[in-house]
């Protein structure tokens, strides 16, 4: 079945819960991978009832009883609050970050008192809280970590499985999968059976640490004294061993190697990598979805490789944008070796000229790719499809064509489309790699290994450049093995890497006026070190800029907002009087990023300066003016939770600032960002807890 949040997942989740109600498998814990998807599954389950009436009157007690103690009667008709309770009644909860604190609890209590059946919940459900079900469900075998989807790992699996089964109550937990794409049964064994992901320390240097540090008075001692006892250099330095020995093996091997021909091999194989290198730049450019868009309908022929094979041409279907938006899921049909259907998944073989004749096993497959990373070539042709690609026959035919285009054009004759003359792709940078891609590409056709290599394919020699070539290719990446192995020795086997670091950061501080030349810490340092909240190097300098100074108590806070990490949205608007501030903490940021990458530190300028958005700025305005929940959640996409987890937040760190202004001395300061904090004190956003 497939899950998601248009008509045919709905129904999918329908049918499932409708099923587990039946066979009497609830309590259930339904997990999916999407806060937006935790809200539209429920939609679903309009004809399916968990509860009967006396359970439904207990719900509404325990509600009600929750409302009266936790709430101000203004904060009780809340739309956030209202809607959640028709779906309680019905014995369904759900339980994501994006909720109000009180309703989270609120569910987390009616599911530990077994009056919620069906929990639609994110993963964080399955983390810390002691909350068993009957039944798990997920939604999807994939999720989105921040930067790409990808299949649960294995540690994922088992913590949300581990739910299903009540000790003393269950004699077995039943765990349910939805899976909405092709999934090759290694891949559900790695996710069910794989071992776990290895703990590895994220240790990492902070102006906050070392300015905290410095303040003793053993100063840099101190600061290597705590790194080289961390976690972090005692995991890595335990790896040293393990590294050396490796290193051994491939001295060893590279030594049992000989080097015929080797200096001729050497120039052959740097201009295919120089190659390589152009043909990717250009191949980024030309699939991406502001190029390539336009021509990918059905029909069009597409190149498609993929974790080292080459499926070959294969023929456009359908393009849609993923399910995180980040990429393009291109569904293709592909010539498949046989084992396709059973999961195996493999491009199918194909004889040499003239016939290029496929295996006769070999099957044609609709498979989604992605078109940021295995789509690599355009062609100018297109077939044409029939009209129901579900049938084999008609998948048939479409191979059959693409078995007489192959013998009419070999592989890297296949028209393409022209990225400058039909993209329009002309700008001097892209002209510039594509010409030098040509010029290396008529170098390496002079050299005397393209030419025997070439011979070799016309069946005119009998192969020894090629495994030539292929013994210096294998020699080549041990030797990369080897100068990596020698790097990470060098820097694991002392705080090396962590000590540059340190001198860098030290620089960067020096140059800020947080420490002297002796490294004792200033005015402007003791700030920074009751900063931990927010960037601190970028909070002291708007407050020793005057930024600060300029605001009244609403503003403060609103402007205070941009440091409060959220999700990304699509529409926001900023309050007009925030404007100048708003340019000075962007011009600001710019500046200490400069600074920092001069200092020779990895840092990207302009994510770092992305990184502070005003999308809060005019909610907390709003918000500290009085403003009703209801009327500043108007103004924003974002989730209730996320919004009163970023108030609460942003109330620390006005009472971290609060005690920077009193550390430096500026009282009146002190006073106003007291007075932000206290502004930000008020109605659903500070609710006491359930639990206290």
């Amino acid at each position: 079945a497939g899950a998601g949040g248009d008509d045919a997942g709905g129904e999918d989740i329908s049918k499932v819960m409708t099923m587990i109600k039946k066979k009497d498998m609830y309590p259930v814990i339904c997990f999916s991978f999407s806060r937006r998807e935790c809200e539209e599954h429920p939609k679903a389950l309009k004809n399916v009832d968990f509860t009967n009436d006396e359970e439904k009157a207990h719900i509404r007690t325990i509600f009600n009883h929750a409302l009266t103690q936790c709430m101000a009667e203004e904060d009780r008709d809340l739309d956030a609050v209202t809607k959640i309770l028709p779906l309680l009644e019905k014995g369904v909860g759900i339980h994501h970050s994006g909720l109000l604190p009180i309703v989270k609890e609120l569910v987390e209590i009616l599911f530990g008192e077994s009056l919620v059946k069906c929990l639609f919940a994110t993963e964080t459900f399955a983390m810390g809280l002691n909350m068993p079900a009957k039944t798990v469900v997920f939604t999807s075998t994939e999720k989105f970590d921040g930067t790409e989807m990808r299949l649960l790992a294995p540690g994922e699996y088992t913590q949300m499985s581990g739910r299903a089964g009540r000790r003393g109550k269950d004699d077995r937990g039943t765990c349910i999968i939805m899976v909405d794409k092709k999934l090759e049964k290694e891949q559900l064994r790695g996710v069910c059976l794989g071992t776990p992901q290895p703990l590895n320390s994220e240790f990492k240097l902070t102006y906050y640490s070392i300015l905290n540090l410095l303040k003793r008075a053993e100063g840099v001692v101190n600061a290597e004294y705590v790194i080289e006892r961390s976690f972090h250099q005692f995991q890595h330095a335990e790896a040293v061993p393990r590294h050396k020995a490796r290193l051994v093996e491939i001295e060893e091997e590279m030594t049992a190697m000989t080097h015929e021909h080797e200096a001729g091999v050497k120039a052959y194989h740097d201009l295919r990598r120089e190659i390589s290198a152009c043909e990717a730049e250009m191949r980024a450019r030309i699939v991406s979805p502001e190029n390539a868009m336009r021509f990918l309908k059905p029909g069009r022929m597409i190149r498609v490789k993929h974790d080292g094979l080459d499926f070959g041409w294969g023929v456009v279907v359908h393009v849609a944008a993923d399910a995180a938006g980040n990429d393009h899921v291109v569904d293709t049909l592909l010539q498949c070796a046989p084992g396709a259907s059973e999961g195996k998944l493999a491009p199918a073989s194909r004889g040499g000229p003239p016939s290029r004749a496929i295996d006769p096993d070999a099957t044609c497959e609709v498979l989604p790719v992605s078109l940021a990373e295995c789509v690599h070539e355009l062609s100018a042709i297109r077939v044409t499809l029939p009209d129901d690609l579900r049938l084999r026959k008609n998948r048939e035919s479409v191979g059959l064509a693409l078995n007489e285009l192959h013998q009419r054009y070999a592989d890297d004759a296949f028209p393409r489309i022209d990225p400058i003359a039909d993209m329009g792709i002309d700008d001097d940078a892209f002209a510039a790699t594509a010409a030098r891609c040509e010029a290396l590409e008529k170098k390496l056709a002079k050299t005397a290994t393209f030419k025997a290599l070439q011979k070799e394919k016309k069946g005119d020699e009998g192969g020894e450049e090629t495994k030539r070539v292929a013994l210096y290719e294998k020699r080549a990446k041990f030797e990369e093995e080897a100068a990596t192995l020698r790097s990470k020795v060098r820097s694991l086997s002392a705080v090396g890497e962590f000590r540059k670091e340190l001198k860098s950061r030290a620089k960067v501080l020096k140059r800020l006026g947080h420490v002297d030349d002796a490294l004792v810490v200033k005015l402007k340092g003791r700030a920074a070190c009751e900063i931990d909240t927010a960037d601190e190097l970028l909070v002291t300098e708007l407050m020793f800029n005057g930024c600060f100074t300029r605001l009244d108590a609403s503003q403060l806070v609103a402007l205070c907002s941009m440091f409060m990490p959220v999700e990304k949205v699509k529409h926001y608007t900023t309050p007009e009087a925030l404007t100048p501030a708003i340019e000075e903490l962007t011009t600001a940021a710019r500046e200490i990023a400069t600074l920092q990458k001069e200092c020779k530190l990895d840092i990207d300028v302009d994510e770092f300066v992305d990184s502070f958005k005003p999308v809060l700025c005019e909610v907390v305005f709003d918000w500290s003016k009085g403003a009703r929940f209801d009327d500043v959640m108007k103004k924003t996409d974002l989730f209730e939770g996320t919004v009163i987890r970023a108030l609460r937040r942003l109330d620390e760190l006005m009472m971290e600032l609060h005690r920077a202004a009193c550390a430096v001395g500026d009282e009146a300061l002190a006073k106003k960002f007291e007075e932000g904090a206290k502004s930000l004190r008020h109605g659903v956003v500070f609710a006491t807890s359930l639990y206290l």
